[in-house]
């Protein structure tokens, strides 16, 4: 608040208090609610202070409300610090995040802030003090994309020495493309297309960047053969476009040489240290790009001139061995010549004969050796082979198989006699009986497995018989 202005506040505060106007909320017996006493303030200030101040002050307690995209920060002297807000309008337009510790000049009005009870700046425009905001983002980026290579002089693409297809990206409203077209429509036969682009302004970087590379993706045969980016010049802000990462990268990243022509003398953009040409203005841009152009003439001329001296040099070095050929033996005597070739063509078709037959020999041998092996490769061969073991195989193993079942027919004979020999009905044809108890079935193996009474049945090899028990101490066999 200028001083002026101060003193004329407290000098209508004063003038309200001298007089009486009507009873109102907050004089003697009317007390004031607190969003009233808000309000008064309020108006009191916007009275009081221009709609529009210019506050120069350093910045500290930065917050970028996210959700929001609001700014919140506080401006603040060595006496002094005021609140600011910056909505998210207002803040997408800057060309720059503010930080702690910079020193800007913020514009925009004093309101109260009723909800917290205290006096902000609502900030509309901020422009950095000093070195400022944009030298020191400016400073990082290009210390950033230097440590990338971006700049390095070994990345840059070569000019085309005569471009035909010239692509002028730039926007049709400047004066850079007049100055650009003053230079090039000089030679009529430059096929020139222009791109236009926003070259300052929200999203100008984006649309420099998008046009680059869809320059960039079109096929070798539609590609022009070199890209001219101008504009005219301007404040850091206007260029701040070209000062983008997005632009640094799709020229970084496009296959066609690339020739800058952005601002004054005196600007060096973050595009020109990319480029792989940097001119300082954009007619100089131009100048470039048709600078063998314009001594076309005098090129063909020096090489008509060259091309007709060497051309003489070619004819009187050839008259000289034609007239040292004239003098040679073989011209004096060529039928001596004649008939040393004739007789060495007879030895040559005498050799060539010979070498004929040898190798038609050696490759006769070759292929009889090579129908051997494939007959003995060929599958059909193979095949009768395989044909031959299978059948050797399977009368083999039918002889085997006869051989096993007459030994099987011979062993299970052998076992049948055996079994026949050791079975009950052999034993009890050879004298022999079976006694068992009748009561219960039991073989009788001893004396004392019966007692006197006990029935028994005896089974010989034509029948059985019963007897009954009368003494089982009989004499022993064989005592």
């Amino acid at each position: 608040m200028s001083q002026g202005g101060f003193f004329e506040f407290r000098e209508k505060l004063a003038r309200a208090g001298r007089a009486k106007p009507d009873p109102q909320p907050g004089s003697s017996g009317q007390p004031m609610t607190v969003s009233e006493l808000t309000a008064r303030i309020d108006s009191a200030l916007r009275a009081g202070v221009p709609g529009s101040v210019q506050v120069r002050g350093e910045v500290s307690n930065f917050n970028h409300h996210r959700a929001s995209g609001h700014f919140y920060f506080t401006l603040k002297d060595s006496s002094a610090c005021i609140d600011c807000v910056m909505f998210r309008a207002e803040a997408a337009r800057l060309a720059f995040t503010p930080e702690d510790g910079m020193e800007l000049l913020a514009t925009g009005g004093v309101r109260v802030y009723a909800q917290r009870g205290r006096y902000q700046l609502y900030v509309t425009s901020l422009a950095p003090l000093g070195r400022g905001a944009l030298e020191l983002t400016l400073q990082k980026l290009r210390e950033k994309l230097s440590r990338e290579g971006l700049f390095e002089r070994e990345r840059k693409k070569p000019i085309p020495r005569y471009p035909l297809r010239i692509a002028l990206v730039t926007s049709q409203q400047t004066a850079a493309l007049q100055d650009m077209l003053k230079v090039l429509s000089r030679f009529a036969f430059l096929q020139l297309r222009l791109f236009h682009v926003p070259v300052q302004g929200a999203g100008a970087a984006e649309k420099i960047a998008e046009c680059l590379q869809s320059l960039g993706k079109r096929a070798p045969s539609q590609r022009p053969d070199v890209i001219l980016l101008g504009r005219g010049g301007g404040s850091l802000e206007d260029l701040w476009a070209f000062n983008e990462e997005v632009v640094a990268r799709a020229m970084a990243g496009c296959p066609i040489p690339i020739v800058t022509g952005i601002g004054h003398e005196i600007d060096v953009s973050i595009a020109d240290l990319v480029a792989d040409y940097h001119a300082h203005t954009p007619t100089e841009a131009a100048q470039v790009i048709v600078a063998h152009w314009r001594t076309a003439g005098e090129a063909v001329d020096l090489h008509a001139i060259r091309l007709a001296r060497a051309l003489r040099q070619i004819v009187a070095s050839q008259r000289q061995r034609l007239r040292e050929l004239v003098r040679h033996e073989v011209f004096r005597r060529p039928g001596d010549i004649v008939n040393l070739r004739r007789q060495r063509l007879d030895d040559l078709a005498r050799t060539m004969a010979d070498g004929l037959a040898a190798r038609t020999s050696t490759a006769r041998a070759r292929v009889q050796q090579i129908e051997a092996r494939l007959v003995r490769v060929h599958p059909g061969h193979r095949l009768a082979l395989i044909r031959q073991r299978v059948e050797q195989l399977a009368l083999a193993l039918r002889h085997a198989a006869l051989h096993l079942r007459r030994h099987q027919a011979d062993k299970l004979a052998a076992i049948e006699t055996h079994l026949r020999a050791i079975a009950p009905a052999a034993t009890l044809g050879r004298g022999y009986s079976i006694t068992t108890r009748k009561s219960d079935g039991a073989i009788i193996r001893a004396a004392a497995d019966v007692k006197p009474g006990d029935v028994i049945q005896s089974r010989f090899a034509d029948g059985q018989v019963e007897s009954v028990v009368r003494d089982q101490k009989q004499m022993r066999l064989w005592e």
